[in-house]
C-alpha cells in the first residue's frame, strides 16, 4: 500500500479516537503509528495492515480470537502485544471501533504507570 493511503487509513483511525488525551499520529520504522500520551497503540503497517496493541488481558483475548497468531513484525522483531487485523475483521467498523478505544486507553493507563514509576524513582 503506499504512503497516502496508509496515511489516510491513519487518520480513519485517529477519527474513532477519543480527544483526551490527544492521540498524535507519527512513523515508527517507517510505519504509521499512533500514539496516545506518548505510547504507541496503533500502526498501519507499509503493507496497509492494521495492528492494534493489546495491553489488557481482555483486548488481548478479543484479538487472538480474531486474528491468531498475526503480530507485528517490524525489522524482524515480533511484537507480541500487536495483532494484525485480518481484511474480513477489518470490515466490522463497530468491533474495529471498540478495539482501537480500548487500545487507547491501555496506552493512557501504561503511560501513567509509567508517569507514576518516574516519580517514585526520582523522589
Amino acid at each position: 500500500m503506499d504512503k497516502l493511503n496508509r496515511a489516510r487509513r491513519i487518520q480513519s483511525l485517529m477519527q474513532l479516537l477519543p480527544e483526551n488525551p490527544e492521540p498524535e499520529a507519527g512513523l515508527y520504522f517507517g510505519e504509521h503509528v499512533i500514539r496516545v500520551a506518548g505510547q504507541l497503540c496503533l500502526v498501519v503497517t507499509l503493507k496497509g495492515r492494521i495492528g492494534i496493541r493489546a495491553i489488557a488481558p481482555e483486548l488481548e483475548a478479543e484479538l487472538q480470537h480474531a486474528c491468531g497468531d498475526q503480530h507485528w513484525i517490524a525489522h524482524g522483531k515480533v511484537y507480541g502485544q500487536w495483532y494484525l487485523l485480518p481484511e474480513p475483521v477489518y470490515q466490522d467498523a463497530g468491533q474495529v471501533c471498540s478495539w482501537v478505544r480500548q487500545a487507547a486507553v491501555g496506552a493512557a493507563r501504561l503511560s501513567m504507570g509509567n508517569h507514576f514509576l518516574r516519580q517514585v524513582y526520582h523522589d
